[in-house]
């Protein structure tokens, strides 16, 4: 008489995975559903009726992008530190699925005209800004379900890196397409892209590719190029003030990459960033008194000027009580970006002026410096050295 059969370590890593392909095809009908009710949409956005079908097209192909990638990535919904698949997405990745399906959405906006005209009156030219702020806004909540339900997972990884890329890199050529920003932008929507061919290319010829060291500066900075790109998506934000932006936001990220690079390839030892304590004290600390002094002082003659325009006094209100914050250093990142919103705003109204390009400047040093010393309350400096739900408390930056 034959013994029961047993379960093997084999058929239990079978039977989740079994279970995440079920899952799998259901999300791909969702995609399929989502698809169609998005092809009544463009019919509603576009009367021509090839652009829809355009449309429609390329968002397939994207979706298909999407769809083979986490079939493929499927064995990896286990947690970092386990080699057991778990039967579920959980929260966590389900809202990144979510946010995948906005994000390839936004990728049929590619190569049709811009809808609307970019028309302030017309809700069709705020389309492409929203769907991509509704596809980013997740990004953070991901995670944090992620962390609080112990559902981290090595398929998150992959989602999170591939769909902040997917969207980066559409929605900066949407951005140059429309005009708003400079074509040379573009190589900075496809650094993740140029980063991983270069590692590539080392692997291929066997060069040693080094791991590079955890730092808050990536997530804080791929935070702040997905809201500059949202920005610059909407209607009201055009040339001049938007170039100049694009100028100021793309050298630091630049040289963060170049940063990276060096670390991966190994012309920059993985402890370098701590040997130069008292810069890094100086530029996180004093040197943002500098954008705060500038924006004290240029803010007179912008006010000066709001006052003398009746349509304008609501704008110098807003920002007069803006610079009063960030003089106190109170929420400074977060009010920094409503003052360029602001600056944004008042391009529509009246033709920026040298002083107002430079409060631009002055603006987007404080969203990546903060405001340093002697500020009230920097709320959001717990929010870049502290994920909300890490079991950990984070350390000097690290977890």
């Amino acid at each position: 008489m034959s013994s029961p059969r047993s379960l093997t370590p084999a058929s239990n890593l079978r039977s989740p995975l079994r279970l995440l392909r079920i899952r799998w095809g259901l999300f791909a009908v969702f995609v399929l559903v989502c698809l169609g009710a998005g092809y009544r949409l463009a019919q509603s956005i576009w009367y021509q009726p090839v652009v829809p079908f355009r449309w429609a097209l390329f968002s397939a192909l994207a979706y298909a992008y999407l769809l083979i990638g986490l079939w493929r990535n499927l064995p990896q919904n286990h947690r970092p530190d386990e080699t057991e698949i778990l039967p579920t997405f959980g929260w966590g990745n389900t809202l990144s699925l979510v946010r995948g399906v906005l994000m390839m959405a936004l990728v049929g906006f590619l190569f049709q005209p811009r809808p609307g005209a970019g028309s302030l009156n017309d809700w069709r030219a705020w389309v492409p800004g929203l769907l991509y702020t509704l596809a980013a806004l997740p990004d953070y909540v991901d995670g944090y379900f992620a962390r609080i339900t112990n559902h981290v997972t090595r398929l998150g990884e992959w989602l999170d890196m591939t769909l902040d890329s997917v969207g980066v890199l559409a929605a900066s050529f949407l951005a140059v397409q429309y005009g708003t920003i400079p074509w040379w932008y573009l190589p900075i929507g496809l650094a993740r892209y140029l980063f991983l061919a270069g590692i590539w290319f080392r692997t291929r010829r066997g060069l040693p590719v080094y791991e590079m060291p955890y730092s808050v500066r990536r997530r804080g900075f791929a935070a702040l190029k997905m809201g500059f790109i949202f920005v610059i998506l909407l209607p009201p934000f055009l040339p001049p003030g938007t170039h100049l932006a694009a100028a100021v936001f793309g050298i630091p990220f630049a040289v963060g990459f170049l940063w990276d690079w060096g670390y991966v390839s190994g012309m920059i030892s993985a402890d370098a960033g701590n040997r130069f304590p008292n810069l890094k004290h100086f530029v996180l600390r004093w040197l943002p008194l500098v954008p705060r002094g500038v924006a004290l002082t240029l803010i007179v003659p912008a006010l000066t000027r709001h006052l003398q325009i009746p349509h304008l006094q609501w704008l110098a209100s807003l920002e007069l009580a803006a610079t009063i914050l960030l003089a106190l250093g109170i929420w400074p990142r977060t009010v920094a970006i409503g003052a360029v919103i602001l600056v944004g705003v008042n391009q529509v109204l009246a033709p920026l002026t040298i002083d107002q390009l430079m409060l631009i400047v002055a603006y987007i040093s404080i969203i990546f410096l903060g405001t340093g010393a002697y500020s009230l309350w920097p709320f959001e400096e717990r929010l870049i050295y502290h994920r909300p739900g890490d079991r950990e408390t984070a350390v000097n930056g690290a977890r």
